[in-house]
């Protein structure tokens, strides 16, 4: 699924609501590899600008970690929402608070990648 979310250019909103098994075990570091992936200022530029939504279920319990890619995940898809026409000054924006920002930077060292 989410190589095929990649490249999208489409897409904006996704209903992982009902789709327990993406949403716990391939879950939180992989979305948001989708939509600001950090291991390097390229990958950044090459996340998905175009989502602006994900819907993930509510019903799980959810650990510290799960809620904190969580607010990492919804703060990119900000940006995106934000920026919606432009998908380029997105990207950039994402390397900025991501990047080039060292506490932001420093915090996220935490997420295994």
């Amino acid at each position: 699924l989410v190589d095929a979310l990649q490249n999208n250019t489409s897409l904006t909103a996704l209903s992982l609501s009902e789709n327990y098994g993406i949403s716990k075990q391939q879950g939180p570091t992989t979305l948001l590899k989708l939509v600001n992936n950090i291991s390097s200022i390229k990958a950044t530029l090459r996340s998905n600008h175009t989502l602006k939504n994900i819907f993930l279920s509510t019903m799980q319990a959810k650990s510290d970690a799960d809620k904190e890619f969580e607010t990492h995940i919804d703060h990119a898809l900000a940006i995106n929402r934000k920026y919606k026409d432009d998908l380029e000054t997105a990207g950039r924006e994402k390397v900025i608070q991501t990047q080039l920002h060292s506490v932001t930077r420093a915090n996220w060292r935490i997420f295994k990648w």
